[in-house]
């Protein structure tokens, strides 16, 4: 007995089922195909295209007068890194957009789609916002003639209209806007040729157009060694798009230099403030001079003539002087750093940088401020996807602040310093002169020191100078190296959808889809389709086949009588030759037929084969017993009124309703009235006695039962025959009804109990042994008397032509 469980799903292939299931779904994969080709033109077609175009620029800064001059450069070199951050600021973007027509966006609004008219648009508008309802939302307008429109949009879900004038302002409830026409020829060929579409507007709120474009817009690091970033700009109008990257790029240019000049115009601001400072000191400090001699009535020629009696001091002197200079020119650049760190909070790093070019703090204050520019870079980062409230960004403002009190700190730290080295060179220098000048009198000394005072003054008075003639030429000669290295092109094709990659991955797409239907159906499929399917489950035997009848079937369901040398006789005939392998040795015998379901044939087998073991000699009786259901008396063309059910509680004696058929040895004996005790009647000791007494009368008894798998009327009738048939229909049964065959088997003690497969298709029948006894196969078709008749017909016909 087998003992597995039926799986589920189809864990073996089979060829034969695999074929037949393609056979009866091969419309699948074309069908799938052809949605998907439909699916694809439809996507391709009411899909808004995507295009995307880009630019690169290359950083590259060089001063060719520092390099010839050997003097120093005023300009920081652009890091790449923080060139890109600049490019992504909304500060920068914000600033480029302005250059742009997009704060009004124009559109052509179709059945499905709308078009942006960019550059393009027949009409024009200007607008004077104040309540900023119309921002952000389509303005519809309507043109009337070529003087009038309507404007119109929906205001809190009501839609508000309003008449305006062609170019004259035109209040929209708080709001003025103005629409001018430039070509008025394309709004009227609108109008007659696309009937559907309508012209509208969206006025962008300016906070939000950086916002609007920075999803589409992306900025990154295309080659570090060749110092070359990409800009790229994705969008729905190909112009559109192609402004935007060219115009970043173009600004970026401009910007640049700009502020490079202005940094370095700042710088030289600064040196002429202390210019003019120092030349005032100086020339009060000359007068004071000129004054002096003059009271003093000092000869200089004779007084520098005379010469010093300490050369080593005077040495000394014109050295500290010029450590002197050096110190209030430090001092200068450290005080300009300190009051900009303490008062200002948008630092210019590139400014301080440079004006501490040349002095001994320089290193160390550059650091510092190097530090303090890669912290701010990365807060203005960190603002274009957060709020200020973020905890990165006060913990960024944290490490600002510490950053610049650092400064501070250094700075005030280095000018207390700078004013202690002052004062002790100054003590020195007075220490010589009086040295110099112990011998002298008090005159000569006067005049030294107002002379020193006047060689300090003009000397800061020349490094001043010097600063200044160094950072014109260096501001002359920059010339900015940053370079367009790829324009972007309006493009041509879309990025998305593309036609080419859609209509193929779609059909893959609906062909994979019929093939997976295929398969799922074939791994599912849960129907009984040949007699070894039958065998892969259970040990019952195969009693035989019985091929599918392709003409109406009659009324009477008995064809065996009709068609006596048809296939479909024949398979009756093979069963009831298999019966005599599995006979008990009974004279009489009882057949039972049932199935599990309605509708896979037990009716139809048992009058058939009634019929067939009658043309044999047998003498044989039906009873229908599915008291539930009857339906021999349909097949037979006569009345219900009487019969077994009427028999089992004694209304009818047997004689009164036994009925014959047209066939000699076939009497039948209908189901009768339904009783409202079914399975009591056909299991009581009534039955028994009605068999005893049709055993005596006839050869064979068979029984049709209900279906074994809805009701247990059957079960009884079943064990009590010396033939139980369980009747399967191809591609109609279950497989898991096999698991009842296996449990009346196995359960019941029905090792007697035989199957016949019904409904099968002549090209699943073959040569075999099928359980007891022998089936035959019978070649690739079957014939009835009258389909031999016609053939034969047909080939005479052919043979008379072919001899004429």
């Amino acid at each position: 007995m087998y003992q597995g469980k039926i799986p589920i799903i189809n864990d073996k292939f089979d060829l034969a089922i695999f074929l037949q299931i393609v056979r009866k779904n091969y419309w699948a994969p074309i069908l799938f195909v052809a949605v998907s080709f439909v699916a694809s033109f439809l996507y391709l077609r009411y899909t808004q295209p995507v295009y995307q175009t880009q630019s690169i620029i290359q950083i590259n800064e060089t001063n060719n007068t520092t390099k010839v001059l050997k003097i120093e450069d005023v300009y920081q070199d652009n890091d790449i890194l923080k060139v890109i951050e600049l490019l992504r600021s909304k500060e920068f973007l914000k600033r480029t957009f302005l250059k742009l027509p997009i704060q009004i966006s124009y559109f052509s609004e179709g059945t499905f789609l709308s078009t942006e008219l960019y550059r393009r648009s027949p009409f024009q508008i200007e607008w004077k916002m104040i309540t900023g309802k119309l921002y952000d939302i389509p303005v519809y307008i309507e043109f009337d003639g070529s003087e009038k429109a309507l404007i119109y949009y929906g205001d809190g879900g009501v839609n508000a209209s309003y008449p305006i004038e062609i170019g004259k302002w035109s209040a929209i409830r708080a709001d003025s806007i103005r629409c001018t026409v430039s070509d008025y020829l394309t709004i009227e060929s609108q109008k007659e040729n696309y009937k559907g579409n309508r012209f509208y507007f969206v006025i962008s709120n300016p906070k939000n157009i950086v916002e609007n474009h920075l999803q589409n817009l992306d900025i990154f690091l295309l080659n570090r060694s060749a110092q070359t970033i990409q800009i790229s700009y994705s969008g729905y109008n190909a112009e559109k798009a192609s402004d935007i990257v060219n115009t970043i790029a173009e600004e970026y240019l401009k910007y640049d230099v700009e502020i490079k000049k202005e940094s370095a115009a700042n710088i030289l601001a600064f040196i002429e403030e202390r210019l003019k400072q120092v030349y005032h000191s100086l020339d009060e400090t000359e007068k004071e001079l000129v004054a002096f001699k003059r009271e003093n009535k000092i000869n200089t020629d004779q007084f520098k003539a005379e010469g010093s009696p300490f050369p080593l001091f005077t040495t000394k002197i014109s050295e500290l002087e010029d450590e002197l200079i050096n110190i209030d020119f430090e001092l200068v650049a450290l005080q300009r750093i300190n009051q900009q760190v303490a008062n200002d909070h948008d630092l210019n790093i590139y400014e301080l940088i440079a004006t501490l070019s040349g002095t001994k703090s320089e290193t160390i204050v550059v650091n510092v401020l190097n530090n303090l520019q890669e912290l701010i870079n990365k807060k203005e980062q960190l603002l274009n996807d957060i709020t200020r409230d973020n905890l990165k960004i006060k913990l960024l403002e944290k490490q600002i602040d510490n950053q610049k009190d650092l400064l501070l700190e250094f700075v005030n730290s280095t000018i207390v310093r700078m004013e202690t080295k002052k004062g002790d060179y100054q003590k020195k220098i007075a220490e010589y002169e009086s040295k110099i000048f112990n011998d002298q009198n008090f005159d000569e000394l006067e005049y030294s020191k107002l002379e020193r005072l006047y060689t300090i003054n003009e000397g800061f008075y020349h490094k001043l100078i010097e600063k200044k003639a160094e950072y014109l030429i260096s501001q002359a000669g920059y010339v900015s190296q940053n370079t367009i290295l790829e324009v972007g092109n309006v493009p041509v094709e879309p990025i998305s959808p593309i036609s080419k990659k859609i209509y193929p991955v779609f059909i893959l797409i609906g062909l994979f889809a019929g093939v997976g239907y295929i398969i799922l159906r074939y791994l599912l499929y849960d129907e009984v389709t040949s007699i070894a399917t039958i065998q892969n489950f259970t040990d019952a035997p195969i009693l035989g086949t019985v091929p599918i009848y392709k003409k109406e079937i009659p009324v009477s369901q008995l064809l065996v009588n009709k068609h006596p040398n048809s296939i479909f006789s024949e398979a009756f005939r093979t069963i009831r030759s298999n019966l005599q392998f599995i006979s008990h040795g009974a004279e009489t015998k009882i057949i039972t037929v049932s199935s599990t379901i309605s509708g896979e044939g037990k009716t139809f087998v048992a009058i058939n084969l009634a019929g067939i073991l009658a043309i044999s000699g047998k003498k044989v009786i039906v009873l229908d017993l599915d008291l539930r259901k009857p339906r021999i008396h349909l097949g037979f063309n006569t009345s219900n009124n009487k019969g077994i059910s009427t028999l089992l509680i004694g209304k009818n004696i047997l004689d009164e309703c036994i009925q014959k058929s047209d066939l000699s040895n076939f009497d039948y004996i209908t189901a009768g009235p339904v009783p409202p005790n079914p399975s009591e009647l056909s299991a009581g000791k009534q039955m028994e006695t009605l068999l005893a007494e049709l055993e005596e009368r006839y050869d064979i008894i068979i029984i049709d039962t209900p279906p074994v798998g809805i009701v247990t009327d059957a079960l009884s009738n079943l064990q009590r025959a010396n033939y139980p048939i369980y009747v399967m229909k191809a591609n109609v049964s279950k497989r898991h009804f096999i698991d009842n065959i296996n449990n009346l088997v196995k359960s019941k003690n029905m090792d007697n109990l035989s199957i016949i497969l019904n409904g099968v298709e002549l090209h699943q029948r073959s040569y075999g042994s099928h359980g007891y006894g022998y089936g035959y196969g019978y070649g690739y078709g079957y014939y009835t008397e009258d389909d031999e008749t016609t053939i034969g017909k047909k080939l005479t016909r052919k043979l008379q032509k072919l001899k004429q």
